[in-house]
């Protein structure tokens, strides 16, 4: 049988659904810690608890001797085909975060590693092949990591294209090396969700109840070879994705 929430647990929650349906407003100062004990009775010392986990979970800034405020901080509105055109210099995150007048950050680690059965799988390689793995944290100048987003590339196509050992891959990044090498590339995507595990709520600055997205896409070629999939763990409540169907999309 579940265990009911501890007393600071759910005054965190219950502030946190006034939060997410605006009657807290982003940028507005909660109630002092004395006024929210006697709402919520609860001693001073369980609202701070309270507090520090709406704090871990992004929702507010805690500033020693004025309060805790709600951020202010906005969703970045993420089209999901912003990965299929090139625009300037970027695709994918970079493209949406500018779009909303936001000034995207990428920090990049590259390295080679071997392929488990599950990733290996997903390659449709031989597990213990050794591939390239593109790590990157993303979000916006100013705010917390909006996600992660690690890639694998399969060995013959880095060999096609070596500057995908560098962090710095050109404008357009992989997709728009790989289009000039002749492919055509298709994307599928799937959507989940769950709990961040210990190491995202470090990379991402989440508590342990912060939900996240994870997405799992594949690029195939044109004779339908998987050449790269791309794992994204994506803050739930710091992005909204957007998707346009029809023949007009």
């Amino acid at each position: 049988m579940p265990r009911p929430p501890t007393k600071a647990q759910a005054i965190s929650n219950a502030l946190a659904a006034r939060i997410v349906e605006g009657e807290l407003a982003p940028g507005t100062w909660l109630p002092p810690e004395r006024e929210l004990a006697s709402e919520y009775a609860a001693d001073r010392s369980t609202v701070r608890r309270a507090l520090r986990i709406l704090a871990e979970q992004g929702l507010v800034r805690l500033r020693p001797g004025a309060g805790t405020q709600v951020r202010t901080s906005e969703r970045v509105r993420r089209a999901a085909a912003d990965i299929t055109r090139q625009v300037g210099a970027w695709r994918g995150f970079h493209v949406s975060a500018q779009r909303d007048g936001r000034t995207p950050f990428t920090r990049t680690t590259v390295a080679e590693v071997e392929a488990g059965e599950r990733l290996a799988a997903r390659l449709d390689v031989p597990p213990g092949t050794r591939v390239l793995e593109r790590a990157r944290v993303q979000g916006v100048e100013g705010e917390p990591p909006v996600q992660t987003a690690t890639t694998w590339v399969v060995p013959e196509i880095v060999e096609r294209i070596p500057v995908l050992r560098e962090v710095d891959t050109g404008p357009g990044g992989i997709y728009s090396r790989l289009e000039e090498i002749g492919h055509r590339i298709t994307f599928e995507e799937s959507v989940t969700c769950r709990l961040p595990c210990a190491e995202e709520q470090r990379t991402l600055e989440i508590g342990p109840d912060q939900p996240v997205l994870t997405l799992w896409r594949r690029a195939y070629d044109q004779q339908g070879r998987v050449v790269e999939v791309t794992h994204r763990v994506v803050v739930g409540d710091r992005h909204e994705l957007v998707y346009r169907y029809g023949s007009g999309a």
